[in-house]
């Protein structure tokens, strides 16, 4: 009965301190992630998806109006239609929860030593201004990029809405 309950009291003491550690490490992993910004630009990302998937649709919508004669109301009704498919079309989950989820894939390939060497590097001065730099070059490489698909999207999506409206000319559908 005796060695059953210090078998008892050791099992309670690992499990303790397992979950304390669990937690120690849990912690370093936010703390570095905030120190390297990464909440922050999962936020970021996911904004200017949500403005390029906006405009995208805004495009789409201004060239399928071109052929047709509708009333200022009815352009309304497909407007307000393209802003609730966006909207409804957007991730439920927020820069935090990716954060969150990352932290459970990138933490598990370090140990708690190495993850406190990143932590002194990544909340050193040097560390910080390359965070900072790169957010900033991020959005400027983003805009670069979006910049050279401009043209790519704009002839696909008119060689799209000519061929949408091919469709509809020849089955003599009403829109």
């Amino acid at each position: 009965m005796k060695n059953r309950m210090k078998n008892l009291v050791l099992l309670l003491l690992l499990a303790v301190s397992s979950i304390a550690m669990g937690a120690d490490r849990a912690e370093k992993i936010a703390r570095l992630m905030e120190a390297q910004g990464l909440a922050q630009t999962f936020e970021q990302q996911m904004q200017m998806g949500r403005e390029a998937c906006k405009k995208q649709a805004d495009d789409m919508l201004s060239q399928v109006f071109v052929p047709l004669r509708i009333t200022p109301e009815i352009e309304a009704k497909f407007k307000q239609a393209a802003s609730d498919f966006i909207t409804a079309a957007q991730p439920t989950w927020t820069g935090k929860d990716v954060a969150e989820i990352w932290a459970k894939y990138y933490g598990e390939n370090f140990t708690d030593a190495e993850l406190d060497q990143l932590l002194a590097y990544y909340t050193s001065p040097l560390a910080q201004k390359e965070v900072a730099a790169s957010r900033t070059a991020l959005v400027q490489f983003n805009a670069y990029f979006l910049e050279q698909y401009q043209p790519v999207q704009k002839s696909a999506t008119e060689a799209f809405i000519q061929r949408i409206q091919a469709i509809v000319e020849e089955c003599n559908c009403k829109i």
